[in-house]
């Protein structure tokens, strides 16, 4: 199993916490994630909110066979890519092919919408 870990970046001082995990069982195609409240509790003394995330139940592991919507609008939706934007894509993250747990790892998932980024490691 392969995971990601979910931080929270404070805008005030770039310092970012742990929020969870996201796991992938590649052999049995799921995706797992859990928030865990001790790394939590360090983010909302900092002003980290809970409510901002789909997520509600702390140390619940939360399971699909799909990639969680929080994460999946981190990813390009490669349907609608010719093969030229497709190859261009790949080639600027440096894959072969698309996959969207390695687009993750590579691009941290940073997005505008929020201060999240994921990492493969614990550290800062």
């Amino acid at each position: 199993m392969e995971c990601l870990y979910l931080k929270w970046v404070d805008y005030k001082t770039s310092n970012k916490y742990i929020i969870g995990a996201l796991c992938r069982d590649k052999e049995n195609k799921k995706y797992f994630f859990k928030l865990d409240a001790d790394y939590m509790r360090k983010a909302e003394k900092s002003g980290f909110s809970p409510a901002v995330l789909p997520f509600s139940h702390v140390n619940k592991i939360y399971e699909s066979e799909t990639l969680f919507p929080i994460f999946r609008m981190r990813v390009p939706r490669i349907e609608n890519m010719d093969k030229d934007e497709l190859e261009e894509l790949l080639e600027e993250v440096g894959l072969k092919e698309f996959d969207e747990f390695e687009f993750l790892k590579k691009t941290k998932g940073e997005s505008v919408l929020d201060r999240f980024i994921l990492e493969e490691s614990r550290n800062n």
